[in-house]
């Protein structure tokens, strides 16, 4: 019976050794190793002149290690010294019995650097990095912003973050059974693998440019917003693309107001977090969410309108393709058009008198259009509507795109054909209404408007 049960002692002995033995050594290994993270480099973003417009700065995480900490107090003293936190909060994170506990992120180097210095036990600082924008607010709603994980949260940043994002390497050091690094064995480190770069279309000077030219604007009118896009019809390259007020990409928590408006009150639920430089921010609550959503929104994309007299431009498209009018053409305006039981006005009440087709385009007169319309008809304006990509969104490489708001065609009589002609009673983005015109510009040939335009393995090449 001895020799039976010694016999199995052995057999299972040789069949640990000898087919387990490679598992059990990586479970022996797994438990006196510890593994910090090193956050990967995003890739940056650039204009198409090669200016950065999204860019990293190096900071540091800050962590405890509480088998390794000697004196809590000492501990919690000189992390309170350096950190703008509660000492409450510190003390409660340094006495928690865990493998590893995170105290602060995106800590300047200066201080990093200082902490590290005073080399109390228990305390690690790691390089990290924060993503930062040279020029704060400029295309804003086109760039976006990441979160305090480094990932895309809006704009391109979230459409190419899986192109951005590097891959995060590692330091690991051997311990004992307690979790406590053993001094005769040194930290190996996977050094971390940036993440590609983006070259966008966007032209700094031209950015600049036009956000200037709509601020005057938005001033002059006393508006609530202003847009504006610039393109290349025959490739789709967006030079510039505007929305003002921007917001501060380095502080994209904190509410853009007019000048002479008080912060807002976001009451108690309003947390506030205060950043190296003492600019108060809003996190994400109940209570201001709809405020930082509207303020971050990408009207050019998401929003639609009217596009009122701009639009003659597609219904003169329509109507030359069908052959409803030529050159030739000839209109009267005596300063309104009755349809049906509806009286629609010219902007010019006195009238146009007698008009040559390029007459009435040059005076984008409403009563000559709703002729053009009418003899055009409603399959061939909705023919050409779909055409010219009216009906479905650009493609643009940006989140958040929404659609047109249209009648359906079976719903559309005199009235609406009238006012369809020149602009009212349907809605587009801008987006897809500058892409229609860059098809009629193109004579015919559809574009897709975008701000990609190539990426860079950061390991092989540079810009």
């Amino acid at each position: 019976m001895a020799a039976l049960a010694l016999g199995v002692i052995v057999g299972r002995l040789a069949y640990i050794m000898l087919y387990r033995g490679e598992y059990y050594s990586e479970k022996a290994d797994s438990l006196h190793e510890r593994e910090r993270s090193i956050k990967a480099p995003r890739g940056r973003i650039y204009d198409r002149n090669g200016n950065i417009i999204a860019d990293n700065k190096a900071v540091c995480s800050i962590s405890v290690i509480h088998s390794q900490i000697e004196d809590e107090a000492e501990v919690t003293e000189l992390l309170t010294r350096y950190l703008d936190k509660d000492p409450a909060d510190i003390r409660k994170k340094v006495e928690k019995v865990s493998s590893r506990e995170l105290i602060a992120s995106n800590v300047d180097k200066e201080t990093g650097k200082k902490i590290k210095a005073a080399a109390v036990p228990g305390i690690k600082v790691d390089e990290d990095y924060k993503r930062s924008y040279p020029y704060d607010t400029l295309a804003s709603k086109v760039i976006g912003f990441t979160g305090a994980d480094n990932q895309g949260i809006l704009g391109l940043e979230v459409t190419y973050d899986s192109v951005l994002t590097g891959t995060n390497g590692s330091i690991n050091a051997v311990t004992d059974a307690r979790g406590i690094e053993l001094a005769e064995y040194s930290e190996t480190r996977t050094e971390p693998i940036p993440g590609n770069d983006l070259v966008t279309t966007l032209d700094l000077n031209i950015q600049r440019y036009v956000t200037q030219a709509a601020e005057k604007v938005l001033i002059e009118k006393k508006a609530n917003r202003v847009c504006a896009i610039t393109i290349n019809p025959q490739n789709g390259e967006i030079y510039a693309m505007v929305d003002v007020p921007e917001y501060n990409l380095n502080e994209p928590f904190k509410l853009v107001k007019p000048e002479n408006d008080e912060e807002t009150d976001t009451g108690e639920d309003a947390e506030r977090n205060n950043s190296a430089s003492g600019t108060s921010m809003l996190l994400p609550t109940a209570g201001n969410m709809d405020e930082l959503n509207n303020m971050w929104r990408n009207y050019l994309i998401s929003d639609t309108y009217e596009p009122g007299s701009t639009a003659k431009i597609i219904t003169l498209t329509a109507a030359l393709e069908k052959g409803a009018v030529d050159s030739s053409s000839n209109f009267f305006c005596p300063g309104y058009k009755i349809v049906e039981d509806r009286r629609i006005r010219c902007s010019k009440t006195t009238g146009h008198g007698s008009q040559s087709l390029k007459e009435a385009l040059m005076n984008s007169c409403n009563p000559a259009f709703m002729e053009i319309g009418e003899r055009t008809g409603v399959d061939g304006m909705y023919e050409y509507y779909h055409k010219l990509g009216l009906f479905s969104q650009s493609g643009i490489d940006l989140p958040g795109e929404a659609n047109s708001i249209m009648h359906k065609k079976e719903n559309v009589g005199p009235v609406e054909l009238a006012t369809m002609s020149f602009g009212q009673s349907f809605q587009v983005t801008p987006i897809q209404f500058i892409s229609a015109v860059c098809t009629v510009v193109n004579g015919g040939h559809t574009v897709t408007p975008h701000l990609g335009k190539r990426i860079i393995d950061s390991s092989k090449e540079t810009i």
